[in-house]
């Protein structure tokens, strides 16, 4: 396969997978939207029509996808069908190849919160945790479901990033109660002292979360 470029394209997930669809045939984006909701793409790509437009103008301006034809139904808007071009494809496989080979530096809100967790008193800190343990249980028994549902019409490699996606939510969920119980049992080192500025941002996690896991 030739290098398309001496430096990788950084390609956002929502770009990569309209290249993937057009790969398999020109489409149009509302077509492109359906179908990426469909195959359960809202998983893992942050969806919407305005991003969605906005991606296919930019990979159009860089060449990697071009009109095809142009599409009228009844008084609905004309629809552009894109194609992928050949520089296009060659972006696609380079980028999956540097993705699944070189990992990346990735920036997480929950990093940054663990980062400043010490400003939380620990009793909060270890019931919030188990909070967050308990939502990462019910997201893996809901895509636990939908691997299920998808194993008996696709092959296990067509769904290989719901297995993946499952697997990094279970491992964080055991971490994560385990920091929780570390926190309880007193065997993480904590700040002391609370100011009453503190207190009342507590309380209103409190009241924002519920009584929490007992």
């Amino acid at each position: 396969m030739a290098e398309p470029e001496t430096v990788t394209p950084d390609l956002s997930p929502l770009a990569l997978s309209i290249l993937e669809l057009l790969n398999e045939r020109p489409m149009h984006p509302y077509e492109l939207a359906a179908t990426m909701r469909s195959r359960h793409y809202d998983e893992f790509v942050r969806l919407n029509f305005g991003s969605l437009y906005h991606t296919v103008e930019v990979l159009e301006r860089d060449g990697w996808i071009v009109p095809a034809e142009r599409e009228k139904e009844g008084r609905r808007p004309e629809r552009t069908i894109y194609q992928l071009t050949e520089s296009g494809r060659g972006v696609l496989l380079w980028v999956i190849g540097d993705i699944v080979s070189q990992p990346r530096r990735e920036y997480q809100h929950f990093s940054a919160g663990l980062m400043f967790m010490h400003h939380l008193r620990p009793a909060d800190a270890a019931r919030l945790l188990e909070l967050r343990a308990q939502k990462l249980q019910e997201v893996s028994t809901k895509l636990s479901r939908l691997l299920d549902e998808l194993s008996s019409t696709h092959g296990r490699l067509a769904l290989i990033e719901l297995e993946h996606k499952i697997a990094l939510i279970d491992g964080e969920r055991a971490w994560v109660r385990k920091v929780a119980k570390e926190i309880t049992a007193g065997k993480l080192e904590w700040r002391a002292g609370q100011t009453a500025g503190d207190e009342r941002l507590t309380e209103r996690l409190r009241r924002r979360n519920g009584p929490g896991p007992h």
